[in-house]
C-alpha cells in the first residue's frame, strides 16, 4: 500500500525528541516515506519564535540523512495558520493512507482541532508517547518518551537535547529573540 506518515508541528525549535519519533515511526510504521510538515504558525498559537522558513532549514539539516523522510513547505507557502485537515487533503492527493503522527500532550485538545470529525476518518492516528499520558488503546502508540520540549528548550536552555547539526544556530537565534524581547 502507498502510505505516509505525517508529522506537523510547529518545531520551534526542534529537538531530539523529534528525531526520535520520526526514526521509530520509520522503524514501525509501513510507510514509503515520513513527512515532516513545519507550521507557518500554529493553529493554537499567536507567534512563533523562529522564523517559519528558519524551522524548516533547520529540520531540512536534520534530516538531510535520511531518505525515507520529506520535510514539506506546504503550510510554510501558505503564509497563513493551516489547519491540519488541510494538509492532509493536500498529501491525499499523494497517497492512499496517511497515519498522523502527534504527541501524547495532543490527545487532550484532538476534539477541538478544527473539523476533527472528518480529520479522523481520513488518517490513522499515531501517538508518541510523552510525559506518561495514557494513550487509549484505539491509536497506534509510538513508545519514545523523552523529557524534552521546545518550550524548556526556549525558557531552561537545554541545549543537550537540540541536534548537533543544527545546535549552535537554535542557541543563537533564541538567544538574539530573548534579547530582543527585553
Amino acid at each position: 500500500m502507498n502510505s505516509i506518515a505525517l508529522f506537523g508541528g510547529s518545531f520551534d525549535p526542534p529537538h531530539l525528541g523529534h528525531v526520535a519519533i520520526v526514526e521509530e515511526a520509520l522503524k514501525q510504521l509501513d510507510v514509503k516515506k515520513v513527512v515532516i510538515v513545519p507550521t507557518y504558525l500554529n493553529p493554537f498559537k499567536s507567534t512563533s519564535y523562529a522564523s517559519a522558513e528558519l524551522r524548516f532549514k533547520w529540520l531540512k539539516t536534520i534530516f538531510s540523512d535520511l531518505d525515507k523522510v520529506e520535510i514539506s513547505d506546504f503550510e510554510i507557502r501558505q503564509n497563513r495558520a493551516v489547519s491540519s485537515i488541510e494538509t492532509v487533503r493536500h498529501l491525499s492527493r499523494e497517497t492512499e493512507k496517511i497515519y498522523f503522527i502527534i504527541g501524547a500532550d495532543n490527545l487532550e485538545s484532538l476534539s477541538r482541532w478544527h473539523r476533527y470529525d472528518e480529520l479522523d476518518k481520513m488518517v490513522t492516528w499515531v501517538v508518541a508517547t510523552r510525559d506518561e499520558i495514557d494513550i487509549p488503546s484505539r491509536f497506534i502508540t509510538l513508545d519514545v518518551s523523552r523529557p524534552v520540549s521546545s518550550t524548556q528548550l526556549r525558557d531552561q536552555k537545554r541545549h543537550h537535547q537540540l541536534p548537533l547539526s543544527v545546535a549552535k544556530e537554535i542557541i543563537q537565534t533564541y538567544k538574539e529573540t530573548h534579547a530582543k524581547k527585553n
